[in-house]
């Protein structure tokens, strides 16, 4: 993480004192709108979460990371696709589906 954006989060998000329920944007360059900043800010090092910043680490998303904060309108594209797909899937009610306390593995193997 960049040492000037975490030091930012330390003044929003104190350990002793302050708010108790403190919140920042996991976007700060466009908090309220839907666009790719959010990859635009991973390759600056402003990403807020540990699964954020390792996508910049792991050699087989680093160049998603790039590609999506270069391509706005492609990003947009994909994505919207992406939402209509997800419209798609039926939701498993019953025995159809299960739920997982470990995602790595199926209830059968617990």
């Amino acid at each position: 993480m960049d040492p000037i954006f975490a030091r930012d989060l330390k003044t929003k998000c104190p350990q002793n004192g302050g708010n108790d329920d403190p919140t920042v944007p996991l976007d700060v360059l466009t908090p309220h709108r839907l666009d790719n900043k959010y990859y635009t800010n991973l390759k600056k090092h402003h990403g807020l979460l540990t699964s954020d910043q390792s996508l910049l680490s792991s050699p087989s998303t680093v160049g998603i990371v790039r590609n999506n904060a270069r391509h706005g309108e492609t990003w947009a594209n994909k994505f919207a696709a992406a939402m209509v797909k997800m419209g798609y899937i039926d939701l498993l009610t019953g025995s159809q589906g299960e739920i997982r306390k470990d995602c790595r593995s199926t209830v059968d193997n617990w």
